[in-house]
């Protein structure tokens, strides 16, 4: 039998994969970086924010069920650690209701997770950072990650999988999975 994570858990584990991209995103860390190139092939650091803003604002609503209003945030119109903070704090509190959590909100949540998770990993390539994220964070995001592989193959969003190195961390092999290199 599979443990399943209670919604309080989940709900901790979106919290600190959103946080620790929030940290990702300060001035300090994205001034004058905003062309450079990510792993995300067609997408500069500017961009990858820009997608970032566009998933957490699509996930806080998923959180209640709600459709994305005409008009939210999904291109960067200010800096991403100027419009960040805000967003971020509103996708905390959505999915910080149990409720969010029921039914398929399980795979909205999961999927937020992944996003997080593996394009904060891209970020911090991209500029030069150093990136971690919790094994059980990672576990959220490998999940999400299993089931969404043949869409996301097909797509091209995941690259092929590539090959972990002997003795991988958990993110590692998460990243390998979605085809990025990691080391």
């Amino acid at each position: 039998m599979q443990y399943e994570p209670t919604p309080v858990e989940l709900a901790d584990r979106l919290t600190r994969a959103a946080r620790g991209l929030q940290d990702l995103a300060t001035e300090r860390r994205l001034a004058g970086k905003r062309g450079r190139p990510t792993p995300c092939g067609r997408l500069d650091v500017h961009r990858l924010c820009e997608h970032l803003l566009a998933t957490m604002v699509r996930s806080t609503y998923a959180a209640a069920r709600k459709p994305v209003p005409e008009g939210a945030p999904v291109t960067l119109t200010d800096a991403p650690w100027r419009v960040y903070p805000p967003v971020v704090d509103r996708l905390v509190a959505a999915w910080s209701k149990p409720a969010a959590w029921e039914g398929e909100g399980v795979r909205e949540g999961e999927l937020a997770v992944l996003e997080l998770t593996v394009h904060g990993w891209d970020l911090a390539q991209a500029t030069g950072q150093g990136f971690k994220a919790a094994d059980d964070v990672v576990a959220t995001a490998a999940a999400a990650a299993e089931r969404l592989a043949p869409q996301a193959r097909a797509t091209g969003a995941f690259g092929p999988e590539l090959p972990a190195p002997v003795g991988a961390t958990a993110l590692e092999r998460l990243l390998a999975f979605t085809g990025r290199q990691a080391g």
